[in-house]
């Protein structure tokens, strides 16, 4: 729980709201974003300048990525268990990109953070 919390605190959490549209569903639905246990769930910020996208499983998802302000999304894979965070790029901000959380298989959830990279956030988990 603490490495949530420090993930949550580590960007605007006031004006966070649910937007699983940012998870571009599998042409099988329950792929992705998947159910019960292996449900994908996301979250934004009101004003676009990040996105989470939990994923409980390891297997290639899309994200839209027009739901983040800015030219360019950095992109970061924030691990739940440790509080690690690894960047993982930054991307122009166009279309669907797909991604695949480090660790492929069950049981091993991450967290996708994608930010306007112009906002200059710090790793996910540390603080401003």
């Amino acid at each position: 729980m603490q490495f949530g919390r420090r993930l949550i605190e580590s960007r605007p959490f006031l004006s966070r709201i649910p937007d699983d549209s940012i998870v571009v569903t599998d042409r099988v639905p329950t792929s992705v974003p998947g159910a019960g246990k292996y449900r994908f769930a996301a979250t934004r910020d009101e004003s676009g300048s990040f996105a989470m996208v939990y994923a409980p499983v390891g297997r290639a998802f899309k994200v839209r990525m027009d739901k983040i302000r800015g030219s360019e999304v950095k992109a970061w894979w924030y691990n739940p268990r440790n509080g690690e965070a690894k960047a993982i790029g930054t991307y122009p901000n166009t279309g669907e990109r797909e991604f695949i959380s480090p660790n492929p298989g069950e049981d091993q959830d991450w967290v996708l953070v994608l930010d306007d990279a112009a906002k200059k956030f710090p790793p996910p988990g540390r603080s401003k």
